[in-house]
């Protein structure tokens, strides 16, 4: 179980406001629009944009960042007008483009409200968390899924570095140079601060990175309308604004909040019969899990966590998307014109009611599982019949080489993620107990019994490779862990029922699941320093669920 809340209360409120006649809804006045129901209707199915770009020039990227509220007269969902910490003021960050070999040049500048008790790191450790909540506001930056260096530069500014704070009224520069070897992608950004991280990537404090190259050049891909799914889940309060994780929790059910599309509620992308589109999607959310699928066909995977597969994984059932993962699909547009719908599947039933099992016998999905849309597809004009990339085509692009197991000359690492009560003192082990009445036995957010930054740091050997075993208690939790720096080999069941292999940076890990699920094998390469892994449900990390890392020379 990921949250700690209730929605039964909300239903038949819920189901009262989702039944009432769309032109009703919009006709009579709303006392408080942050905590109704959002109409599609009226305020979904608008035109799909894409993020704005950002590109290289001259091989370096040079942006600002401006992390600041936005302003709930422009900025809003449905009435509500949202007050949310941003990138420049809109519900989603600009797409950085660059090639390898690049050089990014990112100004990040924290204009939220001044707090006089928070001070700037010097890049070597954690700030101080003693006053929280206020550490919502201390931001950094972030490149999710990059194989780039984890520290600082020798001209003072700062790399992938994620112990670096930024306090509020002033900035921080980042350069980020991006690997000639770097393999092209999708990839992303977001704040990484300690405490605050979920508060933030929740309010949207977060872009795309894409990486060009590789795919990009397949002729059938290039020809392919090319379009940027950052998905999120805005789960802000009945303010309008997100300052805790409990009452955005609950208000997100209340409204029967959805998955939006760089901030768009069910955007729509209309195409030509037998088009071929590319969609690259960044689970962008906090923890809520996405298992997509369309009513228009297969969807046709192509890459994984910007890595790409060298093949077509041919996906008629669902993809599965957890908190951090990316998957980079080519859809097809049915020769028969009509629409059609991308959506999340497996809703449990207690939350379908009337008005989403109508919608969902309507586009073909299976009432009670499948009723929340994040786009809905138009085909409609002449046909334009596009071909598929052929196996031979995509089979060199495949970036790495396996692990072998005569490469496994580092230390084999274990891991657990544990969510359960304990008792914890000091910097060492927390211990398990029972007695909920005690007040020091409460739930703790745990990797290896240790709450962050507690426990010792992970020490990984420069250009060595190690298997590493991963598993979650109690039984029934489920954590997705990541890694920053390197990209991981795993094994996953494929869309034809047998295993395969492929390289990721997050994986979603299950108690009792089969072994060869939760064994990685990753290298450690070109970059020595100091990262960390940690849960990507976002609440867990920020609570503790965090491991520093580090791969010495």
């Amino acid at each position: 179980m990921r949250r700690l809340f209730t929605i039964g209360t909300f239903l038949a409120g819920l189901a009262a406001a989702l039944l009432a006649p769309a032109a009703a809804q919009a006709e009579t006045p709303i006392e408080n629009p942050c905590a109704v129901p959002v109409s599609i209707d009226d305020y979904g199915l608008k035109e799909f944009k894409n993020p704005p770009d950002v590109e290289s020039v001259g091989s370096v990227l040079t942006t600002t960042l401006d992390l600041r509220y936005s302003d709930p007269a422009i900025t809003k969902i449905g009435q509500c007008g949202l007050t949310l910490r941003t990138y420049n003021g809109g519900l989603v960050g600009p797409t950085l483009r660059v090639k390898p070999g690049d050089l990014m040049k990112i100004t990040v500048k924290n204009n939220l409200p001044v707090d006089p008790m928070c001070r700037n790191s010097d890049g070597s450790g954690d700030m101080d968390m003693s006053h929280a909540p206020e550490v919502y506001n201390v931001t950094n930056f972030h490149t999710h899924g990059l194989h780039v260096s984890p520290g600082n530069n020798p001209n003072g500014t700062h790399s992938d570095n994620i112990f670096v704070t930024i306090c509020p009224g002033t900035s921080a520069q980042f350069e980020v140079r991006v690997p000639a070897n770097h393999p092209p992608g999708t990839f992303w950004y977001h704040a990484h601060v300690h405490g605050s991280t979920a508060i933030q990537v929740s309010s949207t404090v977060e872009g795309a990175i894409i990486i060009k190259g590789g795919l990009d050049e397949v002729p059938q891909i290039k020809a392919a309308k090319d379009q940027i799914f950052v998905l999120q889940q805005i789960s802000y309060d009945a303010t309008g604004r997100i300052e805790d994780d409990q009452t955005m929790y609950e208000n997100w059910e209340r409204t029967g909040s959805r998955t939006l599309v760089n901030g768009q509620l069910v955007p729509l992308i209309t195409m030509r019969p037998g088009e071929l589109q590319r969609w690259r999607m960044i689970h962008a959310g906090v923890d809520e899990s996405l298992f997509v699928k369309t009513s228009g066909g297969p969807l046709y995977e192509i890459a994984t966590d910007g890595i790409a597969l060298g093949r077509i994984d041919t996906w008629r059932s669902t993809i599965d998307l957890e908190p951090g993962y990316r998957s980079d699909v080519l859809f097809k547009a049915p020769m028969k014109t009509g629409r059609y719908y991308f959506a999340t599947a497996k809703i449990p039933p207690s939350l379908s009611l009337q008005t989403e099992t109508l919608r969902a016998l309507k586009s073909g999905f299976e009432p009670g599982t499948d009723a929340k849309w994040i786009v809905a597809v138009d085909v409609k004009g002449t046909p334009n019949d596009m071909p598929l990339p052929t196996p031979a085509e995509l089979r060199p692009l495949a970036p790495y080489k396996p692990i072998t197991t005569s490469e496994l000359t580092g230390r084999e690492q274990n891991l657990t993620f544990t969510l359960d009560l304990a008792k914890c003192s000091g910097s060492g082990p927390c211990t398990p107990c029972t007695d909920e009445s005690d007040p020091e036995c409460t739930y703790k957010f745990m990797v290896d019994w240790y709450v962050y930054p507690n426990g010792p740091t992970r020490s990984l050997k420069l250009n060595t490779a190690s298997k590493w075993t991963l598993d979650v208690t109690p039984k029934g939790d489920a954590h997705p862990f990541h890694v920053h720096v390197n990209h991981f080999e795993m094994v996953r069941l494929g869309p034809d029922g047998k295993d395969e292999t492929v390289w990721k940076d997050t994986l979603m890990v299950r108690a009792g699941e089969p072994l060869k699920y939760r064994v990685i094998r990753s290298r450690y390469t070109d970059f020595a320093g100091a990262f960390v892994l940690h849960c990507h449900i976002l609440p867990h990390e920020d609570q503790g669920m965090m491991q520093k890392v580090e791969i010495v020379p």
